[in-house]
Order: structure tokens, then sequence, then C-alpha cells
């Protein structure tokens, strides 16, 4: 049973990571999914498990578009801030590498991925 649903995490979890902040759209081939996979549909809230909409939004979005020609600075707490008001997130973290970090998708949350000398390699929201 766990090396069936093996491909079936893989696949969810790739997806997950090439998701780009922008909002999904419903297929007719994800609604005819099986009750057995982990994008079960919830019966209280019509939301599936991991899609964006079954996370409670406030209805402010984070925007990363306008900010990926400030990736190669150096990432500090006021270049955080400035960002993150720039891009409308409500929160913004720093991620570092091997860093431990949740991996709930937040569409109003900030992320600057830096190296080690922390200047920063990627801006997502998620």
């Amino acid at each position: 049973m766990i090396r069936k649903l093996i491909p079936v995490l893989l696949v969810a979890t790739l997806s997950a990571c090439a998701n780009s902040g922008a909002p999904r759209s419903s297929s007719p081939s994800a609604a005819s999914s099986s009750s057995s996979s982990p994008a079960a549909a919830d019966s209280s809230s019509g939301a599936t498990y991991g899609s964006p909409s079954a996370i409670p939004s406030s209805g402010k979005t984070c925007d990363a578009g306008a900010l990926q020609s400030q990736i190669g600075q150096k990432a500090t707490q006021s270049v955080l801030e400035d960002l993150r008001k720039r891009s409308g997130a409500t929160t913004a973290r720093i991620l570092r590498p091997g860093q431990l970090v949740t991996m709930e998708y937040n569409d109003t949350r900030l992320n600057l991925i830096v190296d080690d000398k922390d200047v920063m390699t990627a801006i997502r929201c998620g």
C-alpha cells in the first residue's frame, strides 16, 4: 500500500514546489480523482487538501513578480520589510540553507531564499 502512495505523494510534492503563488484553476481530471488519493475532497469545506483554497485567506495576496530584480542583493531585516511592503505580503521570512521551515502554503507570506552569505537567490510567495 505504501509503495503505491509514494509516486502520488512525490507528484503532489513536486507540484507544490513548482507552484509560484498563482491561483490554481480546477480541471475536470482533478475533480474525478478517487477518494483514496492524498488530494481527496474535504466534505466539510468543499476544498481539497493541499490546495490554496483549503487555506483561509484574508483576500490579500503576495506578488513577488516585481521583486525579481532584487535577486543577488544582500538580505537584511530592513530589505525584508521593504520587499514585504512592496509585494503586498502580510508576513515575510528569510530562508537560509539547511534551515528547517514549515511547508504549508500561505499566499500572504513572502519568502526570501538566501545563500550562506545572506545573498538573495530567489524571492517567492507562499
